[in-house]
């Protein structure tokens, strides 16, 4: 009777379906029933203004202001780091790449505004970048994407390819010492863009505009 109770009781603690208070059953393992919450992918990404660093001015961006067009959300750790400057150099380099394909590009941290502009000051490489350097101070953002390092307040390194529609299309995450390359988000970007604009088709493995999608019969 004892272990029916306690099974009963940790069924109702997980949330658990199937379970029985049966005796005869006790040995039975609970299924425990996940959260409903929506996958990832095919998300919409809240609408959240942030305050950016662009074109050497401070001001508020909205991100329902690129409803209908493509958009990169470019999150990294911290300004003044080793790995993070050398991302968003070449994200500066392929930008007109990215803006060809229809997308813009905002590169998001938890530093402030004005430490992204003390770092555009300081390094030759990030006073170039073209894009607006995006400050989630508050982490909000990052962890309504999952992306947010509690433990160390900061961001992790992930990139989102979000359509038209506010939706999530891919993401990419890596541990902190390991570098992004634009040519694989640019790839995903036009593979993305290329899936939408079909009637139906499919990109196949390391497929790159020019080649032939794969359409079901």
């Amino acid at each position: 009777m004892k272990t029916s109770i306690l099974i009963l009781l940790l069924c109702a603690i997980l949330g658990t379906a199937g379970c029985s208070g049966d005796s005869k059953s006790s040995a039975q393992p609970c299924i425990a029933v996940k959260p409903k919450t929506a996958p990832a992918i095919g998300r919409e990404i809240p609408d959240i203004t942030l305050e950016v660093l662009h074109n050497e001015a401070i001001k508020p961006l909205r991100l329902s202001a690129f409803r209908g067009k493509w958009l990169i959300l470019f999150f990294y750790p911290a300004d003044f780091t080793f790995v993070c400057p050398t991302e968003l150099r070449e994200l500066s380099e392929n930008y007109d790449k990215f803006r060809k394909a229809g997308a813009e590009i905002i590169s998001i941290s938890t530093d402030s505004v004005y430490v992204h502009r003390a770092w555009k000051e300081a390094n030759e490489d990030i006073r170039k970048i073209p894009y607006p350097m995006a400050s989630d101070r508050s982490g909000a953002l990052s962890r309504l994407l999952g992306v947010y390092d509690e433990g160390r307040g900061i961001s992790l390194r992930a990139s989102f390819v979000i359509n038209p529609q506010g939706r999530i299309a891919a993401i990419e995450m890596h541990e902190e010492s390991i570098g992004r390359s634009a040519a694989e988000l640019l790839r995903k970007l036009e593979a993305a863009v290329a899936v939408s604009k079909s009637d139906g088709g499919f990109c196949p493995a390391n497929w790159t505009p020019g080649k032939e999608m794969i359409k079901p019969k």
